[in-house]
């Protein structure tokens, strides 16, 4: 692995200090709660090594967001981004290809590339709506290529793909014998709809999520994979005990606590996220340089 610091985490707002920090114009998440503004208190807890595949009631409450996905099906990790590192170590090599719709979270593309994996950019634009171009997908592929990584709702846009697009993503990964990974970190802010998580539709699909971004909590690293693919549900197990056995207990504990309150705290948070999206959107439309 030859790793190179993310330009994204040196600017980190924790890396140049909070405290120097007034107005944080570049926040890709709602502001940071705190236990007491949520609701929650830990429980006396015993410091224990946690269920390797992470706490099985928070697993429970993962995989009944979705139809045809068990707490099996779910890994519990290190954030978002434990899941990414992951997924990448566990079935690229150097002498393999992928192809990175961009933008894209950028630990898609420098984990890989420390791997020394071969990849592909398929660029959205601007001009197109930061629209999907299956076809140009399809084009990008190789007979070496064993992931297709997309990000929805997409970071840094906040754009959605269709029922069709993720349809026919699934399908392709299906046909071409690859994998496809859904980052869906923001999947909880869709406003008016909210797609499947691709996981659920086929074993070819690996899904990636966190309390980070949607529900403000990113000092309890807790994020998560879902595959159903048992075999490769394995695999990544392996990888994550051999990183770390388990997830911090504590923080597994807070995260059930808040996914045990998911529906009303997020009924309270969307309708001022549509009020302020609003509000951004008559700027645009006054002023389509803003």
């Amino acid at each position: 692995m030859n790793y190179t610091r993310m330009v994204i985490e040196k600017e980190a707002p924790e890396e140049y200090g909070y405290d120097r920090i007034r107005y944080n114009l570049s926040e890709s998440s709602i502001a940071d709660q705190k236990l007491s503004e949520i609701g929650l208190s830990l429980p006396d807890l015993t410091l224990f090594y946690g269920e390797h595949r992470g706490d099985k009631q928070l697993r429970a409450l993962i995989s009944a967001q979705d139809a045809g996905i068990s707490p099996d099906d779910v890994l519990v990790t290190a954030g978002a981004a434990g899941a990414l590192f992951i997924i990448s170590t566990s079935l690229l090599s150097a002498n393999d290809h992928l192809v990175v719709i961009r933008p894209n979270y950028a630990t898609n593309i420098e984990t890989p590339r420390a791997i020394g994996c071969a990849i592909s950019f398929v660029d959205l634009a601007f001009e197109e709506g930061f629209a999907i171009d299956v076809e140009r997908v399809k084009a990008a592929l190789r007979p070496d290529t064993k992931l297709i990584s997309v990000t929805c709702p997409h970071n840094p846009t906040g754009t959605m793909m269709s029922r069709t697009e993720l349809d026919a993503l699934v399908a392709l990964a299906e046909s071409s014998n690859c994998r496809l990974l859904v980052d869906e970190t923001y999947r909880d802010l869709s406003y008016d709809r909210r797609l499947p998580t691709a996981a659920s539709l086929s074993p070819r699909a690996i899904s990636v999520s966190s309390l980070s971004k949607a529900f403000g909590i990113p000092g309890i690293r807790i994020g998560w994979l879902i595959t159903r693919d048992a075999e490769l549900q394995e695999k990544f197990l392996a990888a994550k005990e051999q990183i770390g056995i388990c997830g911090s207990v504590i923080d597994e504990g807070i995260a059930r606590g808040m996914l045990e309150r998911r529906d009303v705290f997020l009924a309270t948070l969307l309708p001022e996220m549509a009020k302020r999206r609003d509000i951004v959107q008559a700027w645009i439309d006054r002023d389509p340089l803003v």
